[in-house]
């Protein structure tokens, strides 16, 4: 089974347990979203990168432009850290507040970290590692569910 199988076969899965509407994931070359159907099963679609990658994406139906949640993806292979240092607290936890752009986990490849960060403003859903896990380019890391941040008055 090829990488991309299984992540779109995870995907499936995880549309499935977790009740998501929609769930996208995109690389350069590679795009799939996971969509549940009135029913309750899901659908996949994937697309590769055509000519007119540079090109406007076509216009959506109406019904498809509801705030889908964001899939947080792997930039490159590693060691997931959950923490900036060891023993930190966690960069990121499940229902927290996270805007577009702070560090969500720290990948370690070659004794180098690079931070991930959110892609979109949100809160995090789901966290889909764990810490000291060895995971892949374009593996799922975390699920962000787009909204406003709660406001205390």
């Amino acid at each position: 089974m090829t990488q991309k199988t299984q992540l779109i076969l995870d995907m499936i899965d995880l549309v499935a347990e977790e009740r998501i509407a929609e769930l996208c994931v995109s690389e350069a070359a590679f795009s799939i979203r996971v969509r549940r159907k009135a029913g309750g099963e899901s659908s996949a679609s994937a697309s590769s990168a055509s000519p007119l990658a540079g090109a406007p994406p076509a216009e959506m139906p109406d019904t498809a432009r509801a705030p889908a949640a964001h899939t947080v993806a792997a930039p490159m292979a590693g060691t997931f850290y959950r923490a900036s240092r060891p023993g930190g607290e966690p960069l990121a936890r499940e229902g927290s507040w996270a805007p577009a752009g702070s560090p969500l986990c720290v990948i370690e490849a070659m004794k180098m970290l690079t931070e991930v960060g959110a892609g979109q403003d949100g809160t995090i859903s789901r966290v889909l590692c764990e810490d000291g896990q060895m995971v892949e380019q374009g593996q799922a890391l975390f699920i962000i569910e787009p909204g406003e941040a709660a406001h205390v008055s």
